[in-house]
């Protein structure tokens, strides 16, 4: 059996882009843009992660002039949206190797795939987004939010399941990062977020490398 990662990159990835791409297109609101608004942040150089075609990329190009990159398993999605997209630059890949420097970017977006990503590569993961984020960068998740770690069995391929988490936990342990912005939301418009396993929540956390370890407080 193929690893999770092997079946998006050679097929569940297209798949999942043709399902979902009409709805994607037609999206006029977009709650990551919102927070990026809400918050004031200007960023100049942004990474996401589960960028599909870049829709979202876009937006925050025209909007902030910003350099824009994306990530996606999807080859499809990528081809559509470099074909559309022309002032973004996306690449198809995946969260636990990515081919850039360290500390390009200031914005690094996370959108709404650590829940199909293996539990053996989210060390990875977490070590290859801190390293491309500068100092004083901004990590923002959007993913599922349960009050407990479980999975599900992920309906369109056999063998492959959702594993459903608070995903900032994946930063938030160590004092470099610290949360700035946290909302729960309904991962269906229709749904309550009294369900838990419809629960997402939208983080927001700020890298500083010079507050995590303050000096001995206890010294004599």
């Amino acid at each position: 059996m193929k690893d999770q990662k092997e079946i998006f990159l050679s097929s569940e990835g297209n798949a999942w882009y043709e399902r979902n791409k009409n709805t994607i297109n037609e999206k006029e609101t977009d709650q990551i843009i919102n927070c990026v608004n809400e918050l004031g942040l200007r960023p100049k150089n942004i990474l996401e992660i589960g960028c599909s075609n870049g829709y979202r990329l876009n937006k925050l190009q025209l909007q902030y002039g910003a350099a824009c990159f994306g990530v996606d398993p999807s080859l499809e999605a990528i081809k559509e949206g470099q074909a559309a997209f022309k002032k973004i630059k996306l690449i198809q890949g995946t969260a636990d190797s990515l081919n850039f420097p360290d500390k390009k970017f200031d914005l690094v977006i996370i959108g709404f795939c650590l829940y199909l990503c293996d539990r053996n590569d989210l060390f990875k993961i977490a070590y290859e987004v801190d390293r491309v984020l500068a100092d004083q960068g901004q990590i923002i998740i959007l993913d599922f939010g349960p009050p407990f770690p479980y999975k599900n069995n992920y309906k369109y391929v056999d063998g492959v399941f959702s594993f459903k988490m608070n995903y900032a936990t994946l930063f938030n342990w160590n004092p470099n990062y610290f949360t700035v912005y946290s909302r729960v939301l309904a991962h269906e418009a229709s749904a309550s977020i009294n369900n838990p396993d419809e629960r997402i929540i939208l983080s927001v956390l700020n890298k500083n490398l010079s507050s995590g370890y303050p000096d001995n407080p206890f010294k004599n």
